[in-house]
């Protein structure tokens, strides 16, 4: 059934930037055939902060890319089967909040936001809960579905563009903390390699190594050393999908409870309680966004599923 879509502007985040303007519109806009994608872009139909575009033009951070307000397509339409007094959770998951922005402490098993069969993400549930407060909620950067830990979201469109500029310059320092099954010989190291985004045979998105993928800086720094695996800080220089978790995987180790990346069997996740991906981002730090020179530190520690993991595997 064809839909009319809810939003013809589309703003662009830290994770689609340096995309080509075509690539991006076929990722984000389903249902439309490439002809008539091309032909809209052609046409001037699609504007990049309102001037007309090429198919070859990069969108950046910041930028608000729009499209034909009366086109229509063939996709599923976000539906929340919720009810927005059932989400008095969400509440408790709000670490840090002021007139700009928000950080929240987002819980391992729930994605970021809706799409690709999910009916419903962080960001659109807080849009929902938060219903009657006046504010443009827009996620600021993503982390894994899987991943539980410190997520950035503005509440004005003025800072969204000026946190993306963060990101773009790479101001934005993000640390994870990760469980590490292998036998890992270095305390501190860095792996400086290369990923492309693929679709393997099971239709997953995946990251893999490859010399034309684009560059991904992780650094692992060991903060406790276990019999068959290690507890790492872990800080991405840049912001690829799934890069902690392909970068593990080239060290040719895992991060426990990792499922699409992971070696099987997962001998922690069958030794302990643990029931999810091993892997919790813990802070995340940026300038100040009204005083010069000062770092705005926001952290969260990890929960107490993976504190009871890890007195497990002292047990």
């Amino acid at each position: 059934m064809n839909k009319k879509p809810t939003n013809n502007k589309f703003n662009i985040d830290e994770s689609s930037h340096g995309m080509r303007l075509d690539n991006y519109l076929i990722k984000t806009i389903k249902g439309i055939p490439q002809k008539k994608i091309y032909s809209m872009i052609r046409k001037g139909e699609v504007r990049i902060n309102s001037k007309r575009a090429k198919p070859k033009d990069k969108i950046i951070s910041g930028d608000l890319v729009r499209i034909p307000p009366n086109l229509t397509y063939a996709t599923k339409e976000i539906v929340l089967k919720v009810k927005p007094e059932s989400l008095s959770w969400i509440d408790n998951t709000i670490i840090y909040e002021d007139d700009s922005f928000i950080v929240l402490n987002k819980p391992s098993g729930i994605a970021v936001h809706g799409g690709s069969g999910i009916s419903g993400g962080i960001i659109e549930l807080l849009r929902l809960h938060r219903k009657n407060i006046r504010e443009d909620l827009e996620l600021v950067h993503r982390i894994d579905k899987d991943t539980s830990g410190c997520l950035l979201i503005s509440r004005k469109r003025s800072r969204l563009r000026k946190l993306h500029k963060y990101f773009r310059e790479g101001q934005v320092k993000k640390n994870y903390i990760g469980l590490l099954v292998g036998n890992i010989e270095k305390n501190n190291f860095t792996v400086d390699q290369p990923l492309k985004l693929i679709r393997a045979s099971n239709n997953q998105r995946m990251s893999i190594p490859d010399i034309e993928g684009k560059k991904s800086i992780t650094l692992f720094n060991r903060i406790k050393k276990y019999d068959d695996c290690s507890l790492y800080n872990i800080k991405p220089l840049t912001g690829r999908t799934h890069q902690i978790r392909a970068h593990t995987k080239f060290l040719k180790a895992s991060l426990a409870g990792d499922e699409r990346y992971g070696k099987q069997p997962d001998l922690i996740n069958k030794s302990t309680s643990l029931n999810r991906l091993f892997l919790h981002a813990e802070s995340i730090s940026f300038p100040s966004l009204s005083e010069n020179d000062k770092i705005f530190k926001i952290k969260c520690g990890l929960p107490k599923s993976l504190k009871k993991v890890l007195e497990e595997i002292i047990m």
